[in-house]
């Protein structure tokens, strides 16, 4: 962890300023709002009085689970993260409340659920636990009788210990997911992300289908009820919930949804979704507000496919700029050439991202835009003080160097980065800022200009 710390004191050292996001609490009933763009897929959120807390999946970047408090829904500040390095890959996480403690429970690329619980999400983070429970996409929900259950992908259910860190019994199969039309265009069935919550006398299990990426109409989110946790589930008659119905819609691949509510009763939908044309980007958070017919059942408050996003200078996007935070910085677990790789999120269609490095003799150091060791573009040096640059203008990337930050030279220009995401190269990743660095480096500065 030594190396780690040395970036992460450097980072802290750059010049964008810290800011605080949460404004006073104001009116969002009815919203439909882009509040996380970028990289933040699998949203799960949480409630505590007024306080929300949000998490997304962390992939292969540690240290891993980046919990998000906000008081308002719309604007959200980085508090902890639950996971330090680990040696496979986490994603779609449950944050959840259970007893006096909050519980991230999360798969991994090894094929094992783990849970990590806190006092306050701010940390400081006990764990990680394995809970022995089968399944990708855990949703945790106390039944009717108290008890605790674990729901899983394809609806196996399984109970937990009263202490929520382990398996209890045997799982059961207790949802075959909604039908929908055979001629939709999507990846397969894949019925996963089971998010639960009751509501006056119904349980409602709300699930993901259609496949992650792949075609623009692929993913989706589907609801269904039942008297008790463990079913029988009756499938809304109206769903899907949220999805994608065309190519030329501004967002594709809608899915992967949490109902919630807030402390005045009003009701909400989170989910992801990419932008037309941006896998690169990786999955947005989008929150819209939730109303329910007379009969008992969630539809969109507003169903036109217009959504509200923030300005470029407001405090939510700011927040998320804010690359002075530690917390805003993850390393690939894999490391690339060697050395350290340390990420970070864009979340603007056309950016500019500047480093200025310092070296000890031997060292080396890079700036890429980062899918996967397949899928990057970038460069590095080895002089003892030196600049790098890249531009990433709408999917088409420049990369430059300079010995004194006013002099460039373009090494290379106008190169095609649209294709480096998931649908090409796997993983669910997004091209991401990166800095690489071997022993021997000082980050003395790191810049992100919206173009």
């Amino acid at each position: 962890m030594k190396k780690n710390l040395l970036f992460i004191a450097s980072v802290a050292t750059l010049l964008l300023a810290s800011c605080t996001t949460n404004k006073p609490a104001q009116e969002v009933n009815h919203i439909k709002k882009i509040v996380f763009p970028g990289d933040y897929p699998d949203p799960s959120i949480v409630r505590e009085g007024n306080d929300f807390y949000m998490t997304h999946s962390s992939f292969t970047y540690y240290p891993g689970l980046l919990v998000w408090h906000s008081t308002d829904l719309v604007n959200w500040e980085p508090i902890s993260r639950a996971v330090p390095d680990q040696e496979y890959s986490i994603f779609a996480p449950e944050i959840c409340k259970v007893g006096d403690k909050f519980y991230i429970y999360y798969p991994s690329s090894a094929g094992r659920n783990f849970v990590v619980m806190a006092d306050n999400p701010a940390g400081p983070w006990e764990g990680p636990f394995e809970v022995a429970a089968e399944g990708i996409d855990p949703g945790h929900v106390y039944a009717e009788n108290g008890k605790q259950y674990l729901y899983t992908n394809n609806c196996w259910a399984v109970e937990l210990t009263d202490d929520g860190l382990a398996a209890a019994g045997e799982r059961q199969k207790l949802y075959d997911g909604w039908e929908f039309p055979s001629d939709w265009e999507t990846e397969g069935f894949w019925l996963e992300s089971p998010k639960l919550f009751k509501r006056g006398e119904y349980f409602y299990l709300v699930t993901a289908e259609g496949g992650t990426a792949g075609p623009a109409t692929s993913h989706m989110v589907v609801v269904a009820r039942s008297k008790s946790a463990l079913g029988p589930w009756e499938n809304m008659p109206s769903n899907p919930l949220v999805h994608t119905y065309s190519i030329e819609d501004e967002w594709w691949s809608k899915g992967h949804g949490t109902i919630f509510d807030d402390a005045d009763g009003n009701w909400y939908i989170v989910y992801h979704s990419y932008r037309n044309s941006y896998h690169t980007l990786g999955r947005t958070t989008i929150i819209e507000s939730i109303e329910w017919t007379e009969d008992g059942w969630p539809k969109l408050a507003n169903e036109a496919n217009d959504y509200e996003e923030d300005e470029i200078g407001s405090a939510q996007y700011a927040a998320l700029r804010n690359y002075s935070n530690p917390l805003m910085w993850a390393k690939w677990e894999a490391g690339f050439e060697g050395n350290q790789l340390w990420t970070t999120t864009a979340v603007d269609r056309a950016y500019e991202i500047t480093a200025e490095y310092e070296l000890t003799e031997g060292a080396k150091a890079g700036l890429y835009l980062f899918y996967n060791e397949n899928a990057y573009i970038g460069l590095q040096d080895t002089a003892s003080h030196f600049y790098l640059r890249i531009r990433n203008d709408k999917n088409v990337a420049t990369t430059e160097k300079s010995l004194d930050g006013e002099n460039w030279t373009v090494v290379d220009s106008n190169v095609d980065v649209s294709g480096y995401h998931h649908n090409n190269h796997g993983g669910f990743f997004a091209l991401r800022p990166s800095i690489m660095l071997s022993e021997g480096v000082t980050v003395k500065n790191f810049s992100y200009k919206v173009l």
